[in-house]
Order: structure tokens, then sequence, then C-alpha cells
């Protein structure tokens, strides 16, 4: 599980050169852009545990009226709007029940894509 980077209160560098202390907005990390930063982490280290095929589950907002549950290939998820933070990520293991993956699926972004993905994963 991610839990995706908060940025609040964050002094902005260019006005502490000038020796003034100003603060940027706060600033809320994405389900697509930790998906687009875990590919390209992949990209580089090549470790085979992200890759574009890799299962994921993105949750914003969870326990709260509009919570937003959305699974997909972290290529997928780089294109998914989840709305307002707080965002989180769930990296989909190797070791999953099958109640769990039927649970998951119904969130699948596409359930075809969803199926071929998790047939790579678990006979890998």
């Amino acid at each position: 599980m991610v839990l995706l980077d908060i940025k609040v209160k964050e002094p902005d560098l260019n006005m502490l050169a000038r020796g003034r202390v100003v603060y940027e907005k706060p600033r809320f990390m994405t389900v697509s852009q930790c998906a687009e930063q875990l590919i390209e982490i992949e990209e580089v280290r090549n470790g085979g545990i992200c890759g574009k095929d890799r299962l994921a589950v993105g949750v914003a907002r969870v326990g709260a009226e509009d919570q937003s549950i959305v699974c997909g290939t972290l290529d997928e998820l780089t294109k998914v709007d989840m709305g307002r933070p707080l965002h989180s990520l769930v990296v989909i293991g190797k070791r999953v029940h099958d109640m769990e993956r039927d649970f998951i699926r119904e969130f699948a972004v596409n359930v075809d894509t969803f199926d071929r993905a998790w047939n790579i994963l678990v006979n890998s």
C-alpha cells in the first residue's frame, strides 16, 4: 500500500532565497501521478515489480460519501482522474485470494485487461 505524498506548508524556495518566507499552496499526489512515477522507476531499475501491466487499486477519500475505488494496470491508472484528495494506491501482489480478485474486478477500468493482467500475475 502506498500512502501518497502530501505537501503542506512547503516554503517557496525562490522567495526563501530572497529572504522572505512564503509558503506554496498545499499539493496532494494523485493515483495517476503515483502510477506514472512507479512505471518510470521500473523502466530505470528494471526490477520486474511495477511495470505497466502490474495490477493496482487506486482509492480516494475512503470512508467518505464520495469515495472512489478503481482497479487496473498501472498504465490504465495513469489516465484515471479520481477527483479531490486524499489518494492511496495498493499494488497487487501474487498471493491474492479468489474472493479478493472477484471484489477488485468489480472496480476494473477494463475487465478484459484486468483478466489478462491477473493471469500474467498469478502465472509468473
